[in-house]
């Protein structure tokens, strides 16, 4: 083989190298993977083997990262969450705050909700979950956005700190359970203007407020 020749195979394998997916790269394109079959199929036809298919990778590469496919599963969710951020709204107006987050995250998180509300039993049964612990779970502790929204607009003045109960603060996230089990096919604008508008805000807005 002549030196010319040589190099040029050193180069390829060099390109093989350096484009071989590792670290990062690879948990976030296994995790891709995973959300894609999860979209496809739901739980009950998700599987390790399908995930490493798509992927293009071997089971033992996602065993070694995740124990179970519930694991694999929850780490999918969380991935999508991350990786499509919502803008958290500033307006000085909680009404439109809130409108605005809630459309936003319906239009996000459409899949999301479906998958959760009508094709993740299966899953619920394996871990002694549901869906409310598996929201938890996915949250991992973390503020939600709309106990922002309406925390920040308590010390505007906008609406009654203590009126903010967890029951309360669980009407966004209801409504959107309801939506989406029920009428996919709506104006979703005009939904959540109602629902704000009828049922969250009069709970929460002080006296002094419209």
């Amino acid at each position: 083989m002549s030196l010319k020749s040589v190099t040029e195979a050193n180069e390829a394998g060099d390109s093989v190298v350096k484009t071989r997916r590792r670290g990062v790269a690879l948990e976030g394109a296994l995790l891709e993977a995973a959300w894609a079959e999860l979209l496809d199929g739901g739980y009950s036809a998700f599987t390790i083997e399908g995930v490493a298919l798509r992927a293009r990778t071997s089971r033992p590469v996602i065993a070694r990262r995740w124990s179970s496919r519930g694991d694999l599963a929850m780490s999918a969710f969380r991935h999508h969450i991350e990786s499509h951020p919502l803008t958290i709204p500033e307006e000085s107006d909680i009404r439109t705050e809130l409108v605005h987050y809630i459309v936003e995250l319906y239009e996000r998180d459409f899949p999301l909700a479906m998958i959760m509300w009508t094709q993740m039993d299966e899953y619920y049964r394996e871990q002694k979950s549901s869906p409310a612990r598996f929201r938890e779970t996915l949250l991992a502790g973390r503020v939600s956005a709309v106990r922002f929204l309406l925390e920040r607009a308590a010390e505007r003045g906008e609406v009654d700190a203590g009126k903010l109960t967890e029951m309360v603060m669980s009407i966004p996230a209801a409504f959107l359970a309801y939506i989406t089990a029920t009428q996919s096919d709506i104006a979703i604008r005009a939904a959540v203007e109602e629902m704000v508008d009828s049922v969250l805000l009069p709970l929460v807005r002080t006296k002094s407020q419209p």
